[in-house]
Formats: structure tokens, C-alpha cells, sequence
């Protein structure tokens, strides 16, 4: 049988029409180790998938629960008693923790690093709510240790959930933002002694993020926004100190709001 010539596409495509139903199809072998091979990989693939889809909602679930009681947290220089506001925080950190919970049930004979994108934003905000509730407490920053605890929920080490250090560094840096908003509330409310405080204790924690150095994109972006909130933490201290007597009460707080600083013009 003389071989036909093909001329252009359009003959080629009526050639493999014409010829189509003459080539042999192979038939699929369903038990072929290759295939077999695949379907695994398939299955495993979007298992992993899902597990990742989960944990990034919980994160999500997290991120607005931890909001809430940071939101709750700064009414502490309001008229509002300072024991209430403690045991409603308690109470929704307990929520919180059956998140904490629903996250380490997830990552059960996981490797956490494997996951920790898809739940990091959740846990970082966990540590600046917690953060910022103990040092309203106790004056002092929490250690990773003692958020480790937080995170214990049985004797058995496979049902804990496991931190990142990373994680704890990046949420103790956006706590520097909540308590640059302490000190002007509290400078606009008359109680200097708190703006003081947290103007000194910003500056030792900026040192020693400073000490760090560019270790990652995230924490230089971070550090910027940091020096910021010193800036305008030591504009508010000093407004406060060298004028304050001038300036009438109402009067204040507009001054202290209006003072703020760019992080790319410090």
C-alpha cells in the first residue's frame, strides 16, 4: 500500500481522520503497578490539600477570636473594671484554646513544619493577645516557654500542639502596636505613669529585636513598624512631660492622635 503524501495541515488532519479508527487502542490496566503508584500519590496529594484548607480556616477562626479580646483588652484604661475585663478575657481564651486544640488534633503523626503557613497568621495573633493580657497583668513579657504551656492540653507529647519559635518572635513584634495604643490612651485619660512605663518597656524590646538583625524579610518589615510605634510612644512621653501642664485635658488626646508617624519616614 503506497504511503499518501501529505501536503498541508488540513490534509493531515483529513488523513488522521480517515486513518483514526485503524490504529489499535491500548487497553488500561487497572491492577498496573505504575497506576496503582499514582493513585496513591493522588490520594495522599489531596488529603494533604484538605488538611491544609482546614488548618488555614481555623487560622482564620483564630485570627478574629484573638482580635476580639485584644479589642477587649484595651477598654482596661476605660471606666470599666479591670477584673472584669480579665475574666471575660479568660473566658474567651478558653474558646481560643479549643482552636488550639482542633490544630494539633490535625497535625497527629504530622510533621507541624510541614503545615506551619497555613496555621502561622493564627498562631501569631494568639501571641499578641496573650502577650498583651499578660503584660497588663503582670507588667512583664511572657516567655516562649510559658506559651508553650498554653498550648499543653495532655501528658501525651503526640497531642500537644508545637510552636514555632519564629511564630512566638513575629507575635511579640506586633504587640509593640497595642501597647503604643495603650500609652496614648492612657496619656490622653491623664494616667501618665502607664505612657512611662510601656515608653521603657518598648525600648528594651526594641533593642533586642534590633540585636536580631535582617534574619528574614517578615521581621525587618516588622522592626520598621516597631520604630514607629517607639517614635510616636516618645512623642506622646514627651508631650505629656514638657507640656502637659499646658495643654487642657480635652485637648490632649487630639494632639497625642494627631502625632503620628510614618515607619518610612523614620
Amino acid at each position: 500500500m503506497a504511503v499518501q503524501k501529505v501536503h498541508s495541515i488540513g490534509d493531515r488532519r483529513r488523513y488522521l481522520n480517515a486513518t483514526g479508527d485503524d490504529v489499535p487502542k491500548r487497553k488500561i490496566v487497572e491492577n498496573s503497578p505504575i497506576l496503582v503508584s499514582f493513585k496513591d500519590y493522588q490520594e495522599k496529594l489531596d488529603s494533604r490539600y484538605d488538611k491544609y484548607e482546614r488548618l488555614m480556616k481555623c487560622s482564620r477562626d483564630m485570627t478574629i477570636a484573638n482580635k476580639r479580646i485584644i479589642f477587649l483588652l484595651q477598654r482596661i484604661s476605660g471606666p470599666v473594671s479591670r477584673d472584669q475585663i480579665f475574666k471575660e478575657a479568660d473566658a474567651k481564651f478558653l474558646e481560643v484554646k479549643e482552636m488550639l486544640k482542633k490544630i494539633a488534633s490535625e497535625l497527629v503523626d504530622d510533621d507541624p513544619y510541614l503545615f506551619n503557613r497555613a496555621f502561622s497568621p493564627g498562631i501569631q495573633e494568639y501571641i499578641e493577645a496573650l502577650s498583651f493580657y499578660f503584660y497588663l497583668k503582670y507588667k512583664s513579657l511572657i516567655s516562649f516557654e510559658e506559651v508553650m504551656e498554653t498550648c499543653t492540653f495532655s501528658n501525651t507529647e503526640a497531642n500537644n500542639l508545637v510552636l514555632n519559635p519564629f511564630d512566638y518572635i513575629l507575635g511579640i513584634a506586633d504587640l509593640t502596636g497595642e501597647l503604643m495604643r495603650l500609652c496614648i490612651n492612657s496619656a490622653a485619660k491623664g494616667d501618665r505613669n502607664v505612657s512611662f512605663e510601656v515608653c521603657n518597656f518598648l525600648r528594651k524590646l526594641h533593642n533586642t529585636f534590633a540585636s536580631l538583625g535582617s534574619v528574614s524579610k517578615d521581621l525587618s518589615s516588622k522592626l520598621k513598624v516597631m520604630k514607629a510605634s517607639l517614635k510616636k510612644v516618645e512623642a506622646a512621653c514627651y508631650t505629656v512631660k514638657v507640656r502637659g501642664s499646658e495643654i487642657p485635658q480635652f485637648a490632649l488626646a487630639d494632639m497625642l492622635n494627631s502625632a503620628v508617624v510614618d515607619p518610612v519616614d523614620y
